[in-house]
């Protein structure tokens, strides 16, 4: 889906998901659904993240959500130097995240995480991150 190059980038992780599939229609629920209808915002991700999104989608009995949204996401993967520029600011077994964050630096996305992995990146001025209560109040207005 090709959407306007001025529309504002996210890449969300798993735990957006997860929040917004597991307990039913919530405000993340909203949050995941308004930013992926309609061309104000795209939805940036990688194939490391598509696969944590149906692994969950799988445990969860949501693979008709994982479904909309994968057709929805922008895939860029990023190379291996721009993973290994990021890949210092997180523990050794996080190296998803590193992917996650070499993306957004990649793309200009916001990453949408309640994962404390990204502090440093983000306070180092990387990537920006936003907590989902953040991305909630600053896209929903609430």
């Amino acid at each position: 889906m090709r959407k306007s190059s001025m529309a504002s980038k996210f890449l969300l992780d798993t735990n957006v998901f997860i929040a917004a599939v597991k307990t039913g229609r919530t405000d993340t629920t909203e949050l995941l659904l308004h930013v992926l209808s309609g061309d104000k915002y795209r939805v940036i991700g990688n194939d490391v993240l598509l696969a944590e999104y149906r692994k969950y989608a799988e445990r969860l009995n949501a693979l008709d959500f994982y479904e909309f949204l994968r057709l929805r996401m922008e895939i860029v993967n990023p190379s291996r130097k721009e993973v290994l520029r990021l890949l210092p600011h997180f523990p050794p077994s996080q190296i998803a995240d590193a992917v996650h964050a070499a993306t957004c630096l990649k793309t200009g996305a916001i990453l949408i995480t309640n994962d404390r992995h990204f502090e440093k990146v983000a306070e180092e001025g990387l990537i920006k991150v936003w907590s989902i209560s953040e991305a909630i109040r600053k896209i929903l207005r609430r």
